[in-house]
């Protein structure tokens, strides 16, 4: 019962990752004052975003990076 949970696990993982591959963006070098809607607001112009976040350490402080993903592919490039 626990190969088919696993599976099953793995598949969804699998479908999840073809689903935005090419879709999701990696973006840097962020300042500070950026914070998640910010950077929705800084690609909502473009395309429908499906999500976005600023990526932060534990203690709330950001990283400087981010991520942003799109709807299709075509629409992050």
């Amino acid at each position: 019962m626990f190969c088919r949970f696993e599976e099953s696990l793995d598949r969804s993982t699998k479908e999840a990752i073809d689903k935005y591959q090419g879709a999701n963006l990696y973006v840097k070098n962020l300042g500070d004052s950026v914070g998640d809607e910010k950077l929705r607001e800084l690609f909502s112009d473009f395309c429908t975003i499906t999500s976005y976040k600023v990526m932060r350490d534990p203690h709330g402080i950001s990283r400087g990076s981010g991520f942003v993903a799109f709807s299709t592919s075509e629409e992050a490039n």
